[in-house]
């Protein structure tokens, strides 16, 4: 059975999904895309109001970003086939249900990245890299008028930080040899070094005002915050215990003053907000409440404003003044609560995330995250809430392979990928089974990218184990990935050893190999503009799976979901895929 799934038809999610912030230039404004159905540009004002919405009349995908304007409109960059697409969107005074939608300018193929402006008449920037390698870089007003360019770079630029409180100069990271930032003097268009005895250090955050600036450089194969004058020529401080947190850790933000500094900490399945003196060199973590700080924020003199998402609250505005935490309004519709908690692996105990009863609830799915450098972390997923509503518990682990738990865990699968990481999903397969009473349905799967091939090995490896699986764009194997994958995969398989064969009883993790081990209901799911795994991928293990005989009622199903990208959750405008895939994980054994 296949199909395509085709986005005239509509689903429902009662509660709303968050992705894409960014924050206005003068920081009064954040700028997101919001599902209420489909996706829309939706504008916060950090002094309090709820949310508005600028309803597009094509809705958009994960692939538009949008960026505040300090008048509280959108400019909006789209990417698709044809180029990017910069429209900006204001708040129609005749359409409700529309807003006023005007396009400024078309790049065609390369790169476009907006940085928001800091300056008067500066709504923002936009580098545009082409081809060639060469950055233009163009002011937008922030009015319906077309785009002014004035300057080129001779080599692809990114970032975007404002060194100076006119916003004039702007300090941007370059690509290939030479100094690693550069700076942007927009009253000129001259590009020159930034001052400094490092020619390798990158600038990642600002305090214009003050003239201080957090940087980072590569030193014996890891990067160490520095902190340094503006203006100063002399050697940049890396305070040591700045450079010592236990967790991965995302600079968020400098307070107007550069003294105090907001740091992300990510440990396991969670964020710890993290406020530190760089003068005294020691740091206190803020009462944020458990969850995950999104990579957006802005520090005012009205206080530090964050981005912050949880199992039972969508991400939203978070503002912080002194050792006070304001947190938005309640999310729109019930959500169901999540915990973490421990499973027997392989070699040990591994976490999960856990919705609902996986012991006493009639039907249990194991979800599998990409990566596969990645991790499940505590905050609000869409599909989770979906499927706990529906009476699906849901177990979330974060098996070997994943990200936040040390070295040695997120290192085990290097050149074993279907491993370590497999050894662990069936020895929690085998524990879920176990704690649950005999007669009712065994556990189901669902992954998505490396999930999804990481549950279909799972499938062959022990298809009596599992009653059902879904799966959204699978690959076949590493080397078939690295014969026709984009280059950041391809290099990604190489950093990973995603390539090599494992020699034990199931032999390579070949999937079309593999097939016809699987003998239990199917679903995959693929985009067919998918830039990440090719959806021939999943073409070619359909047409593989349907060549072998199958019990009645149990033949794979394919849906192919025309305009689809990777993260079907997102790249596409409305929630079919959500629904399909719930649909046929609560319609599994027990239903």
């Amino acid at each position: 059975m296949s199909g395509h799934v085709t986005t005239a038809e509509k689903g429902h999610l009662p509660d709303v999904t968050r992705i894409n912030f960014r924050f206005s230039g003068n920081g009064r404004y954040v700028a997101c895309l919001a599902r209420r159905g489909h996706l829309v540009p939706e504008v916060w004002d950090v002094a309090g109001a709820r949310p508005r919405t600028l309803p597009t009349r094509a809705g958009e995908t994960s692939a538009s970003v949008p960026t505040p304007t300090d008048g509280g409109d959108v400019l909006l960059c789209r990417a698709g086939a044809d180029g990017h697409r910069l429209t900006l969107v204001t708040a129609s005074s005749h359409d409700d249900a529309h807003a006023e939608e005007h396009e400024l300018a078309v790049f065609r193929g390369g790169v476009v990245r907006v940085v928001a402006g800091a300056a008067p008449g500066i709504a923002a920037l936009a580098l545009a890299t082409g081809a060639d390698g060469r950055t233009s870089v163009w002011r937008l007003s922030g009015r319906p008028e077309r785009p002014e360019r004035i300057a080129t770079a001779p080599y692809p630029v990114r970032g975007g930080i404002w060194l100076d409180a006119a916003g004039h100069r702007l300090a941007l990271t370059r690509a290939g040899a030479g100094p690693a930032t550069v700076v942007l003097d927009t009253s000129n268009g001259l590009l020159t070094p930034l001052a400094g005895p490092a020619g390798d250090e990158y600038v990642l955050l600002a305090a214009p005002g003050a003239g201080v600036l957090l940087t980072a450089v590569r030193r014996e194969g890891a990067y160490r915050l520095g902190v340094r004058d503006r203006d100063d020529d002399g050697p940049t401080r890396h305070p040591e215990r700045l450079n010592a947190f236990d967790g991965e850790v995302t600079p968020l933000a400098l307070n107007p003053s550069g003294r105090r500094l907001a740091l992300a900490v990510n440990r396991r399945t969670r964020s710890h907000l993290v406020l530190y003196d760089l003068i005294e060199d020691t740091g206190a973590e803020a009462g944020l409440p458990a969850g995950v700080i999104h990579p957006a924020a802005r520090w005012s003199t009205g206080g530090l404003h964050l981005v912050h998402s949880a199992p039972g609250r969508p991400a939203g505005l978070v503002g912080i003044a002194g050792c006070s935490v304001s947190r938005p309004p309640a999310a729109d519709g019930e959500t169901s609560p999540a915990r973490v908690r421990s499973y027997p692996g392989a070699a040990g105990p591994i976490e999960a995330i856990v919705y609902g009863d996986p012991a006493a609830g009639r039907r249990v799915v194991v979800a599998l995250h990409g990566g596969p450098e990645a991790a499940w972390r505590f905050a609000h997923e869409p599909l989770f809430q979906r499927l706990s509503r529906a009476g699906v518990a849901v177990v979330a682990p974060n098996q070997r392979g994943s990200t936040g738990y040390g070295a040695a865990h997120r290192d085990a699968i290097r050149d074993a990928w279907g491993g370590p990481d497999l050894a662990d999903v069936l020895a929690l397969g085998h524990a879920l089974a176990a704690a649950r009473d005999p007669g009712e349905p065994r556990p189901m799967l669902y992954g998505a990218s490396y999930g999804a091939y990481l549950a279909l090995l799972a499938c062959a490896a022990r298809s009596d184990l599992w009653s059902r699986a879904a799966v959204v764009a699978p690959f076949l194997s590493g080397r078939e990935l690295y014969a026709d994958g984009p280059p950041s995969v391809r290099a990604l398989l190489d950093r990973l050893g995603g390539r090599t064969d494992l020699d034990d009883e199931l032999g390579p993790r070949d999937l079309l190999r593999l097939a016809d081990r699987m003998r239990l209901p199917l679903l995959i799911v693929h985009g067919d503009a998918d830039p990440i795994i090719p959806v021939e991928h999943s073409r070619r293990l359909y047409a593989r799976l349907r060549a072998a005989q199958w019990p009645e009622g149990a033949a794979p199903t394919y849906l192919e979901v025309p305009g689809g990208g990777h993260d079907l959750q997102h790249d596409v405008r409305d929630t079919t895929v959500l629904d399909r895939v719930v649909d046929f994980l609560r319609a599994g054994p027990g239903a």
